[in-house]
């Protein structure tokens, strides 16, 4: 008798104690989908559907136990499964398999993601794609208008035929296809130093319409393409993300990150980089397939901070049927999910054990 009595007490203890890790895990999942509630009120619900799944289990193991009178078992099986269905694999398995994956990621995720963050509005910072694709357009711009006036330099000095001839001003009105009208200045004689001075001067003319031509397209062209971003905020974005670094890195465990603060700067720091990609695909569509090609994977990617998407139940759980967490370990934290709960049942079947 004493031993029966031990082993019930037994039972309940431990039902009590795995019904309070299953239920602080369904409490951490709910409350991290809406923070807002009080938690007081997801405590009540998760116990409550706690206790009634393992009702569920016990009309399950009634129904096939032969030693106790019983009626209607099979309607008392059809009902426990539903039951079990409904409050453990509907909703208290999900959550806690959320919550433990939750708290086994977000550290590593929250630190990728602040650098990963931090990177690109650096490059925003330094105009972006944009930035090095007009500096490489301005560059092949120059190079082209340099080779057109060394041209233009070589006919000049001729050993065959020295001086301003047809090739020299052929060069020349190539040059103007580019930068505009070019004043034709008189060479005053076929010397040596008459054209060397000559292909100075209209080297200065030809510089000035270049940087003008430079300035006035490929200039004007990035400063339309950036005329959404704000510098001021972006450097204080990162400064913001780099102050969340050196709390992590000062105290990498017992951090109280992520803050709603951090989740307020990774989000606002990818609506940046979502209006920029925005921008590129429809600057670079044509030009340049590849780049808003890129930038609409980036708008993929950087629609919500991974740490917010991780707070949610129905997203993890949507983002692992997509194959997204694949070599996390989801599988396993659903299995310890599952084990948690599964020896609660069981022992609060071993405690309410019913003996006719």
């Amino acid at each position: 008798m004493n031993e029966n009595k031990f082993l019930k007490f037994f039972a309940i203890s431990a039902f009590i104690v795995l019904m309070f890790v299953s239920c602080w895990a369904t409490t951490e999942s709910l409350h991290l989908l809406l923070p807002s509630w009080p938690v007081v009120f997801f405590w009540a619900i998760s116990i409550i559907f706690f206790v009634v799944a393992s009702l569920g289990t016990k009309m399950i193991v009634d129904s096939f136990n032969q030693n106790i009178q019983l009626e209607n078992r099979g309607w008392r099986l059809l009902g426990g499964v539903l039951l079990l269905v409904v409050f453990w694999i509907v909703f208290s398995l999900p959550t806690n398999t959320h919550t433990f994956f939750y708290r086994s990621v977000i550290k590593d995720v929250l630190i990728k993601e602040l650098q990963d963050t931090k990177d690109k509005l650096q490059d925003l910072a330094s105009d972006g794609e944009a930035g090095k694709i007009i500096a490489q357009e301005k560059a092949d711009f120059r190079n082209k208008t340099d080779a057109l006036f060394a041209k233009f330099s070589a006919e000049i000095n001729n050993p065959g035929i020295p001086g301003w001839g047809d090739r020299a001003e052929n060069a020349l009105i190539d040059m103007e296809a580019e930068l505009g009208k070019i004043q034709r200045l008189k060479l005053r004689s076929n010397s040596l130093s008459d054209r060397q001075e000559l292909i100075k001067t209209m080297r200065e003319q030809v510089d000035n319409l270049l940087e003008s031509k430079l300035a006035s397209v490929y200039d004007t062209r990035l400063a339309n393409i950036n005329r959404g971003l704000d510098k001021d905020e972006i450097q204080r974005l990162i400064g913001e993300i780099s102050k969340t670094q050196n709390k992590i890195a000062a105290m990498p465990v017992d951090n109280d990150e992520p803050t709603q603060l951090t989740r307020n700067n990774l989000t606002q720091a990818f609506a940046i980089i979502n209006k920029y990609c925005d921008v590129l695909k429809t600057e670079f569509e044509n030009t340049h397939p590849n780049v808003a090609e890129e930038a609409e994977k980036v708008l993929k990617e950087y629609d919500l901070p991974k740490i917010v998407k991780l707070e949610s139940v129905i997203v993890v759980w949507t983002d692992f049927f997509a194959g997204r967490y694949a070599g996390r370990g989801f599988l396993f934290w659903i299995i310890i999910a599952a084990l948690v709960d599964i020896a609660g049942f069981i022992f609060f079947d071993m405690a309410f054990k019913r003996v006719d």
